[in-house]
């Protein structure tokens, strides 16, 4: 078993903890190469701005893993972006509360602090890939402009376990992470193009945690388990834009709740109808591939379902009041 007891905050100190734990080389505070019989991967840290790591992880350990966190006085932010393939089981523990997840691919995108007690154990030979930011309070405040003392912020961070799946990785989640990882270390514009591919995973994940503040408020007459089904429609139309979400009908045997009762608590959680919301959420998908620059509008239509490129930039105008030509211009 592999004990690794978090009491600092450098993710440089904890590769070179972890390298001397499985007994394999630590490479000048930068990366370090898994093989047997520890297990196989890698783990690389990337400073991208001052209060700003990067740690990227694509591991597969031979032993039980167990990471664990005591609260701190100076507070700081990890997200984790995750994919881990539980063919066994995988255990999160928050303050107390445990989530046990058993063979499933956990693919989900959190936020912690280390204003609580935090820890997970993941069974040996299951494979782990991972984008983790970690960014302390000023840094939060200062270049995003988020106030840990938000109550949505403060809220979310009280759901503790609860909140593990309610932000799952989509497509674009995906392809902000793949992207950090596919960056050469000997590109000179290494961290100016990783600063701004962080960035964009936090912002996204804040815009969404946003989106969602009704849910996170918890100021409506619904139960846990309704609320669990809520998310779970509102996961299938955040996810694949290429395909037509299921119908009213569809989506009520699917989540086994009326369609008139799904309608009306879809609208007090989410504050749209579930189309209405739908649409919002593909358009802000394509603006976000045409700032990339990396898509053309009719690539970008196509990447969330628009067969017919005209219907797409009367739909983008019609949300952003603004051409998705004009967008591209000020880029």
């Amino acid at each position: 078993m592999i004990i690794l007891d978090l009491k600092h905050t450098d993710s440089k100190t904890l590769l070179q903890t972890l390298a001397q734990l499985i007994n394999v080389p630590y490479h000048g505070a930068d990366y370090i190469a898994i093989t047997p019989p520890a297990g196989t991967g890698i783990i690389k840290v990337i400073d991208v701005a001052e209060e700003l790591q990067v740690l990227l992880i694509d591991v597969t350990l031979n032993k039980y893993f167990v990471g664990k966190r005591s609260p701190g006085n100076h507070h700081f932010y990890g997200l984790h972006f995750e994919q881990v393939l539980v063919t066994d089981a995988a255990i999160f523990s928050v303050d107390g509360e445990t989530l046990q997840k058993k063979n499933t691919l956990h693919a989900v995108a959190r936020l912690t602090s280390n204003m609580f007690y935090n820890s997970e154990e993941i069974t040996a030979h299951t494979p782990v890939k991972a984008v983790k930011v970690f960014f302390s309070e000023r840094w939060l405040t200062h270049y995003l402009g988020v106030n840990n003392a938000t109550e949505a912020l403060r809220q979310y961070l009280m759901l503790k376990t609860e909140s593990f799946d309610m932000e799952p990785l989509d497509a674009e989640y995906l392809r902000l992470m793949d992207e950090i990882w596919a960056v050469r270390k000997d590109d000179p514009l290494q961290n100016m193009y990783l600063r701004n591919r962080a960035t964009l995973l936090i912002e996204r994940f804040f815009t969404r945690l946003h989106q969602k503040a009704g849910m996170v408020h918890r100021v409506f007459n619904l139960s846990e388990d309704e609320i669990q089904r809520l998310i779970k429609v509102e996961q299938l139309l955040a996810g694949d834009f290429t395909e037509a979400p299921p119908t009213i009908d569809a989506f009520s045997k699917m989540v086994s709740m009326s369609s008139t009762k799904l309608k009306k608590s879809f609208k007090e959680v989410y504050g749209n109808s579930i189309y209405s919301y739908y649409q919002k959420l593909r358009m802000e998908r394509a603006r976000e591939l045409l700032l990339s620059g990396d898509f053309s509008i009719r690539q970008a239509a196509k990447a969330v379902g628009y067969v017919n490129t005209a219907n797409f930039i009367s739909a983008f105008k019609k949300q952003y009041s603004v051409l998705p030509g004009e967008l591209i211009e000020k880029i």
